[in-house]
């Protein structure tokens, strides 16, 4: 497995607890870990494809992109996925034309826009047809009656994650926008479906970004979200103990939850792949 993993030539690159220590997801505010733009710039050179992936929905792709820059990543704002902008893409392709009411912040209604779908506002007449949970600093009643009301009514109900924490490498906090789907599915007796990590929807999305076998990808995360995103996509997975996930936590996973390859972080994984990446770079200059 470690060749398939020396071999890929496409890279998932989770966030938080991953390429930056954080308190607030999506990297805002945080500090990039060691060898974390070392190892972007790295697999750039060897002309591998690189998708930076968050389960962050608050704010558009372009704002997370900004702050890993001015923490000193290379990361342009088309390479940036947060869970906010795959669910719009989901949604785009399989309801298109629908009127779609967020339970969120603009991290998905901004995609949702861009995607050419309508928003639905809560005061509305007419209950939405599909209703999307994101992050948020606030969320009134209005808007929690209204996405009740359109599911209760038949629309379906997507969710950007469903893990109860969030992770960093700076302690924990609330998944907030799991907890308010897992509200509004127990109001209206629905299970929401998530479109984020680590969900095959999510998955369908990277692989058409990236444009590369599923063989030849490697998932590289600090949390078990990112193992089964890898499996769900056909992947490679590479675990890093930076954030989420201790070695005494990876001792306790067995079989397919067990990931491809296991590193202390980062700057290990460009140690681990510098010889690799040196013949890409040889084979492309």
């Amino acid at each position: 497995m470690n060749d398939r993993i020396s071999n890929s030539r496409a890279w998932v690159l989770d966030v938080d607890g991953c390429l930056m220590r954080t308190a607030r997801a999506g990297g805002a505010g945080g500090t990039a870990m060691p060898g974390a733009g070392e190892l972007v710039d790295a697999l750039r050179r060897a002309g591998h494809s690189i998708v930076i992936c968050t389960n962050a929905s608050q704010k558009p792709p372009r704002e997370y992109a900004a702050h890993l820059r001015s923490a000193g990543l290379n990361v342009a704002d088309e390479e940036f996925v947060t869970a906010g902008s795959a669910a719009a893409d989901y949604i785009a392709a399989h309801h298109p034309g629908s009127r779609v009411l967020v339970v969120g912040d603009e991290g998905v209604a901004d995609p949702v826009q861009s995607a050419g779908l309508e928003l639905v506002s809560p005061a509305s007449a007419t209950l939405a047809d599909v209703v999307v949970v994101g992050a948020a600093n606030n969320y009134s009643q209005e808007l929690l009656n209204a996405a009740c009301l359109a599911v209760d009514a038949g629309a379906p109900l997507y969710t950007t994650v469903n893990v109860p924490w969030f992770h960093g490498g700076l302690g924990k906090s609330i998944a907030v926008s799991a907890t308010i789907a897992a509200a509004i599915g127990w109001t209206t007796g629905t299970v929401a479906q998530v479109l984020g990590k680590p969900s095959a929807a999510l998955g369908e999305t990277l692989l058409h970004r990236l444009g590369t076998p599923a063989g030849l990808v490697t998932v590289v995360g600090d949390a078990t979200a990112e193992i089964d995103l890898a499996r769900s996509m056909g992947a490679n997975s590479a675990l890093v103990h930076s954030g989420a996930t201790s070695p005494e936590l990876l001792a306790t996973l067995e079989g397919a939850a067990r990931p491809d390859l296991a590193l202390a972080d980062v700057a290990e994984l460009l140690e681990f792949l510098n010889p690799s990446l040196s013949l890409s770079q040889g084979a492309t200059s």
